[in-house]
């Protein structure tokens, strides 16, 4: 199988996300937020922000805290999350801008997803809850 083709790249729902948050999960797993000025009113809890406007520039810098965060954390296997707004363009394409980018070697290391609905979906569910969504502004939402 070709690992770099958009298969090896897989959607999550917000819901098993929030249980990876609340609940804990085997294997150690980062939000990256690609959104650039709508990323005020709210992100994920420990999400990092890459705006997708830097995102080509940033990604060695974002490459070295991921292998930072798995290296810590003594995992082999690091799940890495991206989304944008809805996760229809800047959200995939961050994540097959990474998949493209790992070099031959670390691609065992990550596996890709994509939050499925981006963070408009993650705010209807989950804004409310400031254990998993910090900064949150609902006046900005409705």
């Amino acid at each position: 199988m070709n690992s770099r083709t958009v298969a090896n790249i897989k959607y999550i729902d917000p819901s098993e996300l929030f249980s990876w948050m609340k609940d804990g999960v085997a294997t150690p797993f980062q939000v990256v937020d690609v959104r650039g000025p709508d990323y005020v009113g709210g992100h994920i809890k420990g999400g990092w922000n890459y705006p997708f406007e830097e995102f080509q520039e940033k990604l060695p810098e974002l490459m070295k805290r991921l292998n930072d965060e798995r290296e810590e954390t003594g995992s082999t296997l690091l799940n890495v999350i991206f989304h944008c707004a809805q996760s229809l363009e800047r959200g995939p394409t961050a994540a097959m801008k990474f998949l493209k980018t790992l070099p031959e070697d670390e691609l065992e290391h990550f596996k890709i997803y994509v939050l499925r609905g981006g963070f408009i979906h993650w705010q209807r569910l989950y804004g409310e809850d400031n254990t998993v969504t910090e900064d949150y502004r609902p006046d900005l939402w409705s």
